[in-house]
């Protein structure tokens, strides 16, 4: 299980962070649904990927990339999925 960390992107201009040290992405792709203090889970969906998942609907909510420079089909999966997911680009498509 995977506890919700204060470091990790919240909405909006903030749904991407690259952090440079680890050189980690993490790309929200809707905002966190849970209360407060609610912990997420995450599972393997590829080499250095890991999804997050709110356990109360099942659905992802966070694309946690290691080694992100190495990764960029991960990085274009993601981005994909946060166009699908953002309101304005469904409602034009």
């Amino acid at each position: 299980m995977t506890e919700r960390h204060e470091s990790l992107p919240r909405s909006g201009s903030e749904a991407i962070r690259y952090f440079v040290e680890s050189d980690m992405m993490a790309i929200e792709i809707r905002p966190w649904p849970g209360k407060p203090g609610e912990h997420g889970e995450g599972y393997d969906a590829g080499p250095d990927l890991v999804i997050h998942v709110y356990p109360g609907d099942g659905a992802a909510w966070l694309w946690e990339i290691e080694n992100a420079s190495q990764h960029p089909e991960h990085i274009a999966a993601a981005l994909l999925e946060l166009r699908r997911r953002h309101p304005a680009v469904a409602a034009a498509q």
